[in-house]
């Protein structure tokens, strides 16, 4: 890869770590990486946009409705991993409480998982500036941003999330890899590795697929993937948002799985179940000859998606004529 790619690479399976962490905590009522997340995003914003921020409650403690400030560009940021319409609606009316808009023309709501789509209005009272557009950000939204970055600050922000949460926080991850990093080597390794016999003529229909090709299997098959979904749907967009896959490499990996997924569900004898296992332990066993150990579930979900693409198991054009 080109040293953008590998940077990228690294800034997304840092964030990642971070977005999914805060996750696990909060779930179980530990807030300590909230704190931590103050501290660690005025030094990632600045690279990102220039901004000089700081964290508001060094200088002010309990600052309301505020985390992070920058008094010269006049911009407040809330750092959160509260995603609701309430806990941003409630933002604003203590940031218009506190009249903060004296001091600042814009507040931003950086949300430490995953923004939602967001349907309610956002009453500012015309005090200062806030459009749910532009300005509820999410760990997708930071990568998007940096990917237009120039070359060399892309490497400034790899090297400050290697120093600050690979190397304080994170290094177990030497041996261990992410769902982020998982996906991403998954899907190097197919670009790299393709070995087409032919071009085959297939359609796109899942539904034909699931429920009547692979009927006997459908209620497995649909169970697998909104489970796998709901863990690791994020991780897939963030490896997407930052890998920013072109239709070449994109063809490429559609024909190196519709090939090997073929010959799997040959060998299994039509049964996808068996032949996506067989079909996930031998990527695992490819992944893994660096020593590396990773997320056997971040493929299979990985598999999966391609397969409700039918681009895994596809469905050829003529089996799908004359089942039709």
């Amino acid at each position: 890869m080109m040293n953008k790619e590998v940077y990228l690479k690294n800034i997304a399976e840092n964030l990642a770590l971070l977005s999914r962490e805060v996750s696990i905590l909060n779930a179980v009522n530990l807030y300590d990486i909230n704190i931590i997340a103050e501290d660690f995003f005025p030094g990632l914003l600045n690279l990102i946009y220039g901004y000089e921020l700081k964290n508001a409650n060094h200088l002010e403690k309990n600052a309301p409705a505020i985390d992070l400030i920058d008094q010269k560009n006049r911009i407040a940021v809330q750092v959160t991993s509260d995603n609701s319409s309430t806990k941003i609606k409630h933002t604003i009316e203590e940031f218009n409480k506190s009249q903060a808009y004296h001091l600042y023309d814009r507040l931003v709501v950086l949300i430490l998982t995953q923004k939602k789509k967001y349907s309610s209005n956002f009453d500012t009272q015309g005090l200062f500036s806030f459009e749910k557009a532009r300005d509820i950000w999410d760990v997708e939204k930071l990568i998007k941003d940096i990917r237009e970055l120039e070359t060399a600050q892309i490497k400034n922000v790899s090297d400050y999330l290697s120093e600050e949460l690979y190397n304080k926080y994170y290094s177990v991850r030497e041996t261990q890899a992410g769902e982020v990093d998982t996906i991403i080597d998954l899907i190097e390794y197919i670009s790299q590795h393709r070995k087409v016999n032919k071009d085959r003529e297939t359609t796109v229909d899942p539904e034909y697929k699931i429920y009547k090709r692979f009927k006997n299997f459908a209620d497995k098959l649909i169970t697998e993937y909104t489970t796998l979904y709901t863990i690791y749907g994020e991780a897939l967009n963030i490896v997407n948002e930052t890998l920013g896959i072109d239709e070449a490499q994109d063809i490429i990996i559609m024909f190196y799985l519709q090939d090997i997924s073929v010959q799997f569900l040959e060998e299994e004898h039509d049964n996808p179940i068996a032949a996506l296992n067989k079909l996930v332990t031998y990527f695992e066993e490819k992944l893994s000859i660096n020593g590396k150990k990773y997320d056997r579930s971040a493929i299979k979900f990985y598999l999966v998606n391609e397969m409700i693409k039918c681009r895994v198991f596809p469905n050829e054009r003529s089996e799908y004529d004359a089942g039709k």
